[in-house]
């Protein structure tokens, strides 16, 4: 299967983190102008003559709409987004405040959310364009001590099916992704609240497959493919 992002352009948000870093890069190697985006522009060592780096703040919705703007505005068009900003908030229910509950869904869902609704238009204007939110394993298979993260997940997967039923006729598709575990520092601490770190294979995913998972979706290669929640969890253990 060829996966060709030849002249696309492509905004992911969250791209400091594990998945986000791996999906930028091999968006790069695919030939795609990739737009970057964390809390901070020093977040990621990485230069590349099609990257673009920017600080966004995902739960600052004029930031989020600028930042739009601003990739339209310099490139002629927006073709894809893959949001991957999230917020580590780990507790038992009875311990986590309003304050760790408004942080997950403020960071997670509402970020995605304020991307997507940024992007869209322009996508409709164009006819075309692919959104990715990436969701998580937790949002189908609930895990004590992640309830915040977890519930943000299903809302995005929910999102997304809304989304891709009501802006399929304008050519914009739009998918989740829930990974299950993925070797990196946020796994680290979740295995630290009682989470799993294996999977039915017996291992833990690493970036670049997640990053893969991610490409296909947002390519050509999947263009009949849209409203769905892919899990790529290597099976449950």
């Amino acid at each position: 299967m060829n996966i060709d992002f030849a002249d696309k352009v492509v905004w992911v948000t969250g791209a400091s983190g594990a998945l986000g870093r791996a999906t930028v890069v091999r968006l790069l190697a695919s030939g795609a102008r990739v737009v970057a985006s964390a809390r901070t522009a020093e977040s990621m060592e990485l230069a590349h003559a099609n990257l673009t780096w920017l600080a966004v703040d995902v739960t600052d919705a004029q930031t989020v709409e600028h930042t739009a703007a601003t990739i339209i505005a310099r490139h002629g068009r927006l073709d894809a987004l893959a949001t991957f900003a999230t917020a580590a908030v780990f507790g038992d229910f009875l311990s986590l405040t309003d304050e760790d509950w408004l942080i997950a869904l403020n960071t997670k869902l509402l970020g995605s959310v304020r991307a997507a609704r940024a992007v869209l238009p322009q996508m409709i204007e164009q006819g075309a364009g692919s959104i990715v939110f990436i969701s998580g394993r937790g949002g189908l298979i609930a895990p004590p001590n992640h309830l915040p993260g977890a519930s943000a997940n299903a809302a995005l997967s929910l999102v997304a099916q809304g989304m891709a039923t009501q802006y399929g006729r304008h050519g914009v598709r739009v998918n989740a992704i829930s990974p299950g575990p993925v070797a990196s520092p946020r796994l680290d601490d979740m295995a630290r609240t009682g989470a799993s770190r294996t999977s039915a294979l017996g291992r833990a995913a690493v970036p670049d497959q997640i990053a893969d998972s991610v490409l296909f979706l947002l390519s050509d290669a999947a263009s009949h493919i849209t409203g769905t929640n892919l899990v790529v969890d290597g099976g449950r253990p």
